[in-house]
């Protein structure tokens, strides 16, 4: 009897065995690793960003900039002014993105600032950046009929990354969660500048994040060769108020319609210019639209009176957010000038 008990418990092993082996094919590992790493996969990055773009983009000009009767509020619970108020996003790391100390490598923190600037941008550059690449339109075409000129081709508008600098404080381990929220901390003649923060959430409600990296990244709007000012299409998309008279005429440029860079590259020489430093073409293209892509003047007339509305100009003035935006600048005074003095000490 203990024979044949003995024989049957064998059996039942084997059996076992067996279909634990016919489940652990390398088709059943495949799909867990591909689940588990999901995030890396081929055209992930590229689904996240433009699921980023499209949600932070109103499809009907009557939708609010914000959700209805939320706050408008900065990552400290302080009531701002649009502009500066921040876009979260959270995420994982999967396997595939540690490195071998185990956690979080360096260089995939660029692309979960990717996504995170996306939303924030396309929140506020529309329908701004479409306002002003008609606007520009018009302008050189009244320019090549006073010229006498042939009617020039429509260039398409591009939003342009220019630089980023990342500062790692502590570690993300494996398929830990955490948050990264970006929000503008100023803007010059040529470049709107943007700061993110990699945070692990609160253990508890009420409770502190912890700051885990910081980022810093630049962004530009061409049209052609012509560099268009963060401030023009934040005011067109009704984010800023009209500034005073003696401001306009101490910051206009001689000439917003000819085809060159209009806006002078700021005091330290750097950025994207009509006749140096990086190429378009060489960096990354957040956004490059058509003419055809572009939404009717109907629709992003409608878009810019819901973000008039959602913040108060008597609260907020130009010369409240102009201050603003020269704290911020002088936080960020020592990146905007090191790209020329790197560039100077390579070619010494």
């Amino acid at each position: 009897m203990s024979t044949v008990l003995s024989t049957l418990q064998v059996e039942s092993v084997r059996d076992l065995l067996s279909g634990a082996g016919s489940l652990v094919s390398w088709r059943t590992l495949a799909l867990i690793l591909a689940v588990v790493n999901l995030k890396n996969l081929p055209f992930v990055w590229h689904f996240r960003l433009l699921y980023h773009f499209v949600a932070n983009l109103r499809l009907k000009p009557s939708a609010p900039f914000f959700p209805k009767g939320r706050a408008i509020v900065d990552a400290q619970g302080k009531p701002t002014h649009p502009v500066f108020v921040s876009c979260g996003i959270t995420s994982r790391t999967p396997l595939l993105e540690t490195d071998y100390n185990l956690h979080k490598s360096n260089s995939t923190y660029f692309t979960d600032l990717d996504v995170s600037r996306t939303a924030l941008v396309s929140r506020l550059y529309s329908p701004g950046v479409g306002l002003v690449s008609k606007e520009l339109d018009k302008e050189f075409l009244e320019a090549s009929q006073k010229e006498d000129k042939r009617k020039p081709k429509r260039k398409p508008i591009l939003i342009v990354l220019g630089s980023v600098y990342c500062s790692f404080k502590r570690e993300i381990k494996p398929f830990e969660l955490y948050e990264v929220h970006s929000k503008v901390i100023s803007w010059d003649k040529k470049w709107l500048y943007i700061l993110s923060c990699f945070m692990r959430p609160a253990r508890r409600p009420g409770g502190e994040k912890t700051l885990l990296a910081t980022a810093l990244s630049k962004y530009v709007v061409k049209k052609g060769r012509l560099t268009v000012a963060p401030e023009r299409i934040l005011r067109l998309g009704g984010f800023l108020p009209t500034p005073p008279i003696e401001s306009q005429t101490a910051s206009a440029p001689a000439d917003s319609s000819t085809e060159v860079s209009a806006i002078g590259t700021p005091a330290s020489g750097e950025g994207i210019t009509a006749t140096g430093g990086v190429d378009g073409s060489l960096v990354r293209e957040v956004l490059k639209m058509n003419d055809d892509q572009i939404p009717s003047r109907e629709v992003l007339e409608g878009q810019k009176k819901a973000n008039t509305d959602s913040w108060s100009s008597e609260e907020w003035t130009w010369e409240r957010i102009e201050q603003e935006r020269l704290r911020g600048l002088a936080v960020v005074e020592g990146y905007i000038n090191l790209d020329e003095k790197l560039s100077r000490e390579w070619a010494q």
